[in-house]
């Protein structure tokens, strides 16, 4: 088995993120991880996960929102790569207040826990199809 981690690219384009809106989503206390796995697109790598980060004004102002940012890609990098399936793209919202002053480590397990959820849920729903 290779046990090289999967390329992350970043999701740039704002069409990429609305198509994100007919995937899966689950709420934590320090965000919203939207989940959905690619089917039939050539433009990408079928080996690596692609990821995006956002965060609204509600985070609070510009300082509040990087360092929410800053946050959330530390979460991806650390996590995503091992916990994350190849072929999936993963968008991390921002929760006003809490994605800023949670302590890291309930984030980290919260996106763990996120994660194998989601992949119960997308494995079940793509048996169907």
């Amino acid at each position: 088995m290779n046990s090289r981690k999967p390329k992350l690219i970043k999701i740039t384009k704002k069409n990429e993120y609305l198509r994100m809106r007919s995937g899966l989503k689950i709420s934590t206390p320090g965000f919203i991880l939207q989940a959905r796995q690619r089917e039939n697109e050539d433009t990408v790598d079928r080996s690596s996960i692609r990821y995006g980060l956002t965060c609204s004004k509600r985070v609070g102002n510009a300082v509040k929102r990087n360092r929410a940012k800053r946050r959330l890609r530390a979460l991806v990098n650390d996590i995503i790569p091992t916990k994350g399936f190849k072929g999936w793209d993963y968008v991390l919202i921002g929760k006003e207040q809490t994605t800023e002053k949670l302590s890291f480590k309930i984030l980290e397990k919260n996106l763990t826990e996120s994660l194998v959820k989601l992949h119960k849920i997308g494995i079940k729903k793509f048996e169907k199809n």
